[in-house]
């Protein structure tokens, strides 16, 4: 997370659009194991386009392990920062890192896919930062190639950036326009508590209460087995500050295992 004038910005992996959620057949008693590195642009996190968590390529490691219905996860990233830094100690390339871990819980109701998940997220060498988020992430298929997904998601305590109760909600359409190439369509919102134990201090005042974070169009082509190149575009919203948020573009390749 960045530190502007004082003030943290919220550092996250887009849970669902790098993880998905792995859904693993009841009668599946194999481990299965899976993972992609990601090569990015730029890092950014719940649309704060205006502060990018690594504003140079950014690389990225997913790790999943699932059993029946239960799965576990790991998503790390290169940050261009460290929490050390802020400090007032000096920068160290081992500090440049972003460490989330995820357990997590899929299940079939219906035409619905229901995935439970804890993430936690750890910076090393950060004081009062490692947090906890409780989500829970909903999908269905509207046609063969048509996927609608939606996820709420809170921190149980506070941190030096965020506050016990902030909750960010997204809602995202994916359709497969032919074998190879996919589109998406996400829009996203947060609810950002204006009181915790770090609310006027490292993490500034908030000013907005309910906020649209932003809006994204992107596309992702397999242009060769288990290789994947992307291009997302985001339409900037709001941070907790009521900061606008610039519109930008990335791109980025994949390479699955």
């Amino acid at each position: 997370m960045k530190i502007l004038d004082k003030r943290i910005q919220r550092i996250t992996p887009i849970l669902f659009c790098i993880f998905g959620a792995p859904a693993y057949a009841e009668e599946d008693k194999k481990i299965n194991v899976s993972g992609q590195i990601d090569l990015v642009s730029k890092y950014i996190s719940r649309g704060l386009t205006n502060n990018p968590e690594d504003d140079n390529l950014a690389v990225q490691l997913t790790l999943n392990a699932g059993y029946e219905n239960f799965y576990i996860g790991y998503w790390g990233s290169t940050l261009d920062y460290s929490f050390p830094e802020f400090e007032g100690h000096k920068r160290k390339r081992k500090d440049q890192f972003e460490h989330d871990f995820i357990l997590g819980y899929n299940k079939k109701f219906g035409d619905w896919n229901w995935n439970v998940w804890s993430a936690t997220y750890y910076y090393s060498g950060g004081k009062h930062t490692t947090s906890n988020e409780l989500g829970l992430t909903l999908n269905r298929d509207l046609t063969d190639k048509t996927q609608l997904t939606t996820s709420v998601s809170t921190y149980l305590y506070d941190v030096a950036y965020a506050n016990q109760g902030d909750t960010f909600m997204t809602l995202q359409l994916d359709h497969q326009l032919n074998d190879r190439l996919q589109a998406r369509v996400k829009t996203t919102a947060s609810y950002f508590q204006d009181h915790g134990k770090y609310e006027g201090k490292e993490l500034g005042n908030t000013e907005k209460n309910l906020a649209f974070r932003y809006a994204s169009l992107g596309l992702n082509y397999e242009f060769y087995k288990n290789f994947k190149v992307s291009g997302e575009y985001i339409f900037g919203g709001y941070d907790r500050y009521d900061d606008k948020q610039r519109n930008l573009g990335i791109v980025g390749l994949t390479y699955q295992f």
